[in-house]
């Protein structure tokens, strides 16, 4: 049966182009093709967590732009529930300008425009969705008061908080008990802990000393290497799965959706975490974010094709 996840993030136009090396400072770049698609972390989690099978309700701020109708007729031809999605008179969309080169690398920046401007009036107005929801995902892209307002309806409805600390940044969101799992990658967990964390060895190590803030389980992904997990105290490596990469645009956009989703369901952790990174390794196969979230029957049929 689906559970409900609640997403509060947010919601981007992405222009996509594939270059022949990512530039370097004062460096200009003939692109290749060039690709219009919809992302934004919360957004795109929410898209990956619904294909996953999830029942999803979304809490975004969009512009009055052209973009922001198009998002919208999306989350419809999704079945998203977008009945909190707020439209900002007189501001635009956020927009994110990515450049992939040919073995799949990215680099992305993002101008979060509406999306930091998410009140924590949306959030409470949304209260109605946490009374049946299984678990709360939450990013970085919003301002702190609405994350904060957010995790305070969670736990007055009992319901699973996830934080993706993504992308690092400076924030006054503390890490603590109140996050039921916290979803980083190395980058990410280097901010948190101010150690250097490059493999599985070293992300045991950041994994435990983010555990002792406060969350139960604490997920560091490691791209190529897979992820480490920590689970009240006890940290495990899952491998990878291997597979030709196209671009690895929000492929832990992927992960985190299918891991809300599973979650959601009531799937033990485990199992979530091996739907997790075979959703992940699917979307870094396919170009652009959108286009890229696997669905679900695409994600058993490769589980059940690799380890059959």
């Amino acid at each position: 049966m689906p559970g409900h996840v609640v997403f509060v993030g947010s919601a981007n136009v992405d222009f996509v182009m594939r270059t022949p090396f990512i530039p370097r400072k004062g460096e200009s770049v003939n692109a290749g093709p060039f690709l219009q698609s919809f992302g934004g972390k919360g957004s795109n989690q929410a898209l990956a967590a619904r294909r996953a099978g999830a029942d999803v309700t979304g809490i975004f701020t969009l512009g009055d732009d052209v973009f922001s109708k198009a998002i919208m007729d999306l989350y419809r031809e999704e079945g998203v529930d977008a009945r909190y999605v707020r439209m900002n008179p007189g501001e635009r969309s956020g927009t994110g300008i990515i450049l992939v080169d040919p073995n799949g690398d990215n680099l992305i920046c993002t101008s979060l425009e509406a999306n930091g401007r998410m009140t924590p009036e949306q959030v409470e107005a949304a209260e109605p969705a946490f009374r049946t929801a299984s678990v709360l995902m939450l990013q970085m892209e919003v301002p702190d008061e609405a994350n904060r307002t957010a995790i305070a309806l969670a736990k007055r409805h009992s319901v699973t908080v996830i934080l993706n600390y993504a992308p690092a940044c400076e924030s006054s969101l503390p890490v603590d008990r109140d996050v039921d799992i916290l979803v980083v990658n190395e980058s990410e967990a280097e901010n948190l802990t101010s150690m250097p964390v490059s493999g599985p060895e070293a992300a045991a190590v950041a994994a435990l000393m983010l555990g002792a803030k406060g969350p139960g389980t604490v997920i560091i992904t490691l791209g190529g290497q897979g992820s480490v997990v920590c689970h009240d105290g006890v940290t495990r490596h899952y491998p990878p799965i291997p597979v030709e990469v196209a671009d690895t645009t929000a492929a832990g956009d992927s992960y985190c959706g299918a891991l809300a989703a599973t979650l959601a369901e009531g799937m033990a952790l485990p199992a979530a975490i091996a739907y997790a990174t075979a959703a992940g390794s699917l979307c870094v196969g396919v170009e652009g974010a959108l286009p890229s979230l696997p669905r679900r029957e695409a994600i058993e049929a490769f589980l059940t094709q690799r380890f059959s």
